[in-house]
């Protein structure tokens, strides 16, 4: 089914037959956030008393074919002291505060197709990983957070490294999928034997209830259109797709691709016998 849909490469084609609009030594540079909004409890982990939501996000980006460009920072509101203080009932809409787990994205040359083909600027492949959590832990730890932090962390910057950073084009889109995927399923695995020896006999780790990867495309004008399109184009082949929501089936993960552009997505994350919560999050620039 991904097969039918593979954007970037057919995106890489088209740049590679179109010189347009374009800004001698790229365009000027921006600053964007992907910041987590809120979380909503369709369906708690704990139905008698409430649920405590938080958020745990994993920042990334590389350029293609500028070797060791590539970075990934956590953001977590264990860190930020922003846990929720009360437990919310179903039905119940958590506000996540403002800073509490933004990834925060400085720098970014948001490109047009004349840009990479005139090799204004490097194309560079940006996103977030998102965990949503609920909080089940006695006392004051970042267990999950930390385990995060030194595991996923790593192996995500050595894998963009490899992936992107070293090729002279950009990845496919199964490629960026797999990825996500093969590191996320066995990291997740790693982490939660990791979180669990820490906290054996001293209570419950917090639970992860759903996983979201969005892959941000720094691109503006003709070349953002193409992306736009691809994805309208798709969704009347495959319903949903035009939102960049990306039908993964095998998986709980849910992928997004778009342009690093301003707006506002609805993730819908369940965890069969955890719960189920609708997450949005919101890109803003500035």
């Amino acid at each position: 089914m991904i097969r039918k849909f593979t954007l970037l490469g057919s995106l890489v084609a088209a740049v590679a037959l179109v010189a347009g609009a374009c800004t001698p030594g790229g365009p000027a540079a921006q600053t964007f956030k992907v910041r987590p909004t809120s979380v909503k409890i369709v369906d708690g982990e704990d139905n008698d008393s409430g649920d405590e939501p938080y958020v745990i996000q994993v920042g990334f980006r590389s350029k293609v074919g500028v070797a060791k460009s590539s970075s990934a920072q956590i953001s977590s509101q264990c860190r930020t002291g922003t846990l929720p203080t009360t437990e919310a009932p179903d039905g119940t809409t958590v506000t996540i505060p403002a800073g509490a787990a933004d990834v925060n994205l400085a720098g970014v040359q948001n490109l047009d197709i004349g840009d990479i083909a005139m090799n204004n600027a490097p194309f560079e492949i940006i996103g977030a990983l998102t965990f949503v959590a609920e909080r089940d832990a006695i006392f004051n730890t970042c267990a999950l957070t930390d385990a995060f932090d030194s595991l996923l962390v790593p192996i995500l910057t050595d894998a963009l490294d490899l992936l992107i950073a070293a090729q002279p084009v950009p990845p496919t889109q199964e490629q960026l999928i797999a990825l996500l995927t093969d590191n996320i399923g066995s990291v997740l695995s790693g982490v939660l034997s990791f979180v669990g020896t820490i906290l054996e006999g001293l209570g419950n780790p917090d639970d992860i209830v759903g996983v979201t990867a969005q892959v941000l495309l720094p691109f503006s004008g003709a070349l953002a259109g193409l992306v736009d399109a691809g994805l309208a184009i798709g969704g009347i082949f495959q319903p949903g797709l035009e939102t960049g929501i990306l039908p993964v089936d095998s998986t709980g993960l849910k992928i997004r691709i778009g342009n690093l552009q301003p707006s506002v997505t609805k993730f819908t994350l369940e965890n069969p016998g955890i719960a189920t919560y609708e997450y949005t999050s919101t890109v803003a620039a500035g």
